[in-house]
């Protein structure tokens, strides 16, 4: 009877171990969750946003509407240090030296490289592209716009006295006047307009036609010359200064010492800026005469501004 007990006792312990054993072995071949595997770390660099370097020069600006723009500028690049015209020759051959060659000048109209030269001798010469003719003809310690080295460029000797005191304007059907290979521009001729200068006629009534790589150039510097004289006297010298007006009416361009004085024709420099965007040339450019002058141009920084300031649309 004792036996037959305990019997009875070790089959349920030996049942009890059993059914716990196979309960063990169920948990452990029971198919486990795995976790979603993490997406791949996003390695590419923040965006930033470009940093204006001469934010702190145009901190000034008020571009909310065209008076505004306009005034807010010309207070800014105002009472400029006039240089002398025997130092424009130091000023240019810094500012329109050939990128590839630090001992050559690459001119404006031919895009030619000369070496650089001493006074007296050199092929080329220092272009107004405002003509000096319309508005402050003589060199003299009070003609600030005669020396203003924003609006004088490096030019072919025969090329400056080809263009004259021409308004700038489209010339198809016109002489040409072809451009060298340099600097990765210019060269080739034969086709309308192509790489080449175009001109015809003479004075007021003619036209030059700047080639396509360098007529942005010449056309933001009509902009700043418009904006930087507006008539009165110079801050510092107490010397009068024209106002230099820009128009599309070639009828109104006078010559000589005047009050007011006209050069044309803005709609094609407008359009001559779309079409000839700022490069790093024109930026290097108003480097070198910020250094020497104190004062940018505005529309080489901010070629944006053209659209407010000469058309009224501002955003």
């Amino acid at each position: 009877m004792i036996r037959t007990s305990l019997n009875r006792f070790q089959l349920t312990i030996g049942l009890i171990i059993l059914t716990a054993g196979l309960a063990c072995s169920q948990s452990d071949s029971a198919p486990r969750e795995t976790a979603a595997p993490s997406s791949p770390a996003d390695t590419s660099p923040p965006t930033v946003a470009p940093v204006d370097p001469h934010a702190a020069y145009y901190a000034s600006i008020n571009s909310s509407n065209r008076i505004a723009l306009r005034q807010s500028l010309h207070d800014l690049i105002d009472d400029h240090a006039r240089q002398s015209y025997a130092m424009v020759w130091t000023v240019l051959e810094r500012a329109d030296e050939d990128p590839d060659d630090p001992t050559h000048i690459l001119d404006l109209y031919r895009n030619e490289s000369f070496v650089k030269g001493t006074s007296g001798n050199r092929p080329y010469d220092r272009e107004h592209s405002w003509p000096k003719s319309y508005g402050f003809p003589n060199d003299n310690s009070s003609n600030a716009p005669y020396t203003d080295c924003h609006h004088l460029f490096l030019c072919y000797k025969n090329y400056n006295s080809s263009r004259g005191n021409k308004p700038y304007d489209n010339c198809p059907g016109c002489e040409e006047r072809p451009t060298l290979a340099n600097g990765g521009a210019g060269g080739g001729s034969g086709t309308y307009p192509g790489n080449s200068n175009w001109t015809a006629g003479s004075g007021s009534s003619g036209r030059w036609e700047t080639w396509k790589d360098r007529r942005g150039d010449v056309a933001r510097a009509q902009f700043y010359m418009d904006i930087r004289y507006e008539g009165g006297t110079h801050g510092a010298t107490g010397e009068p200064e024209p106002d230099l007006v820009l128009t599309n009416d070639v009828s109104q361009m006078r010559t000589g010492t005047l009050d007011v004085a006209y050069m044309g024709r803005l709609d094609t420099l407008i359009r001559w800026h779309n079409e000839d965007p700022v490069d790093e040339k024109e930026r290097h450019r108003n480097d070198i005469i910020y250094e020497y002058q104190g004062n940018r141009n505005p529309f080489i920084d901010h070629p944006e501004w053209v659209k407010c300031a000469f058309e009224g649309v501002c955003d």
